[in-house]
């Protein structure tokens, strides 16, 4: 109950008006309802003002209005057109109003409260002079304050109430949050909430093959599917879900919904006041909840208004454990009935039209046809490679060559030092000249003996000085033909021992090249000798060069994990900026093949492998 302020009258009333004032004061200190606090507090106003012939409160929604009259002093009695005239250019301008008409006055004042507009008041009364309006202006601003002080108490209140359903919301969804299962869950929620709402029985049911199915009821740990209570309870939430639509009982006196199921249940169990309220699920209806009480305690709207709330937020919840609870199987069944109903009913035209150019491309790709080509990495080598060794003992004297060079026929590569030969060569020639004199003395003293040991000296000593000189001529090492030296870099090695035999350079020719092809384990069954292919080198990647496949190799080999075939081929086309040792891709034409079968068939193989290995 709300008090107003005391008003200071503009005149002093007769002894009647103060006894009528005095009964209005009674009134409006006794008033019960928020209507009857404006209706005696206009009539104060009225009463306090000489000469009132009619007034009226407007008030609405803060600046949205709409607004309208809240009470009229007479009651009953609708203002007239210049108050009414009056009433409006006051909510327009947001001030007070004085207009003076032939006979009559009207003073408004609005009522703004926190920066918004709630509504006004204004009092017709016999035309007076400005200064006694303008008093009666000042009057009715004094008074507002005992409306706005009822506005301010009533907000109050709503905003009370409205943080009681919040706290209450949140408690609920902390029961549900607090349990592991889904079952569990609802069951702690129903119980809770019929404690919070004062119900005899709370029901909670999940849409289950076109019915709901009641999987939880408050204070009952378990109950059978056929008890006639759980029936009566899934057909009333049924009833509601058809319709789409909250239904209470007993009906409002707006609702237009069939309520016969709700009728049966309150009927046969003795539940006079019911409430079922459907939720949703993004777009599907997924359940409903099911409130009743006894008779003499019906839901009124804050009650529904809270039930709403609490369904709507541990609805999602409750979703979610029941899906997190269902079986591996049951998800893959329900993930898959969710897509085909998205496919096959209304709306979703993008996913529709994205799976038909799907289901077209695969038709499509698995008829069309294409060439079929086997991919693998590919090295150039020369035709022939030849291996330039030490052809004796010795120490390196020059190598004006190195790997990466094109020489010429008989370029030198590299020359020995010859020093110690040919001092072999001169010793061996100083001794074959001595025995060449002794074997003519010999001769001379007919010493056949003799003669015939010193020839053979002779000849020996000439045999060593024909190999000194054949090692001589050796000591030049020499391209054989025109060339790139591949392998070899002596620069840095000068002076060096060398051993008979010793690996010093490898030369390829310019002109004559193999293709070394590294084709994978997994492809070798589709490539042949004979077949044509092409190869595209790293250093040339804007150069494609022909070529054909010459021999396979039949032994596998491994390297980084991996196990692969070589496979020769020859260029069709040289160049002369390719050289040996340049790598790249090559790609074997295998025929012709459906495209597929031609992107999917390492997949499908590996799978065919790895089913094999698991069976």
């Amino acid at each position: 109950m709300i008090n107003s302020p005391s008003i200071t009258a503009g005149a002093r009333p007769s002894t009647q008006g103060q006894e009528e004032t005095q009964s209005l004061w009674l009134s409006h200190g006794e008033s019960d309802s928020t209507e009857a606090f404006f209706q005696t507090w206009l009539a104060l106003q009225c009463s306090m003002i000489e000469g009132a012939a009619q007034g009226v409160l407007v008030l609405g929604p803060p600046e949205s209005g709409p607004f309208v009259p809240a009470s009229l002093w007479p009651q009953g009695k609708e203002p007239g057109e210049l108050l009414a005239e009056v009433a409006g250019k006051t909510l327009e301008a947001r001030n007070a109003q004085i207009v003076q008409a032939a006979t009559s006055a009207v003073v408004s004042c609005p009522l703004v409260l926190d920066g918004q507009l709630h509504g006004l008041v204004a009092i017709q009364t016999a035309s007076r002079q400005e200064p006694e309006l303008r008093d009666m202006v000042r009057q009715l601003r004094w008074g507002l304050y005992a409306v706005e002080s009822s506005l301010r108490n009533q907000q109050s209140g709503d905003e009370q109430a409205t943080r009681e359903r919040l706290i209450a919301t949140l408690d609920l969804v902390a029961s549900v949050l607090a349990e592991q299962g889904f079952v569990a869950s609802a069951q702690a929620l129903a119980t809770d909430l019929a404690t919070r709402l004062d119900c005899d029985r709370v029901s909670i049911g999940f849409v289950r093959n076109q019915h709901a199915r009641v999987i939880a009821v408050s204070h009952s740990a378990e109950f059978g599917e056929r008890m006639n209570l759980i029936r009566a309870v899934g057909t009333a939430m049924d009833e509601s879900l058809d319709q789409k639509s909250i239904i209470v009982m007993p009906a409002r006196d707006s609702d237009v919904l069939v309520t016969r199921d709700h009728a049966v249940l309150s009927r046969q169990f003795g539940s006079d006041s019911i409430l079922t309220v459907p939720f949703s699920v993004g777009k599907a209806t997924r359940g409903a909840f099911t409130f009743e009480r006894p008779a003499g305690r019906p839901f009124d709207a804050q009650a529904v208004e809270l039930c709403q709330a609490v369904v709507a937020l541990c609805s999602r919840i409750l979703e979610d454990k029941r899906l997190n609870d269902r079986l591996l199987p049951g998800r893959i069944l329900d993930v898959a009935r969710e897509e085909v109903e998205k496919f096959t009913g209304p709306r979703h035209f993008g996913r529709k039209l994205a799976a038909l150019v799907l289901m077209v491309a695969a038709i499509f790709f698995s008829v069309a046809t294409g060439d079929f080509r086997v991919g693998a990495t590919a090295a150039l080598e020369g035709s022939v490679r030849r291996v330039m060794v030490a052809p004796l003992d010795g120490y390196l004297a020059t190598a004006p060559h190195r790997a990466g060079d094109v020489v010429a026929p008989g370029a030198v590569l590299a020359t020995l030092d010859d020093r110690d030969l040919k001092l072999e060569y001169y010793k061996w020639a100083s001794q074959r000249d001595q025995y060449a004199k002794q074997y003519q003395e010999a001769l001379a003293q007919h010493d056949r003996a003799q003669s015939s040991i010193v020839l053979a000296q002779v000849q020996q000593a000439e045999a060593q000085m024909n190999l000194l000189a054949e090692q001589l001529g050796r000591i030049r090492i020499a391209s054989p033909f025109e060339g790139i030296v591949v392998s070899g870099d002596l620069s840095q090695s000068l002076g060096t021992a060398v051993k008979r035999g010793q690996v010093l350079f490898e030369v390829a020719p310019l002109n004559a090249y193999r293709v070394v092809l590294e084709v994978d384990e997994a492809e070798i069954s589709h490539v042949r000798a004979g077949q044509k292919g092409s190869l595209m080198l790293s250093s040339l990647p804007g150069e494609v060069f022909p070529l054909s496949i010459t021999h396979v190799t039949p032994v596998a080999l491994s390297r980084e994990g991996r196990s692969y075939f070589r496979v020769e081929a020859l260029l069709d086309r040289m160049s002369p900026q390719l050289r040996p040792g340049m790598e790249g891709v090559a790609k074997v034409e295998a025929g012709n093949r459906k495209l597929f079968w031609i992107w999917t068939h390492r997949t499908l193989d590996w799978l065919r492998l790895t089913l094999w290995s698991w069976i």
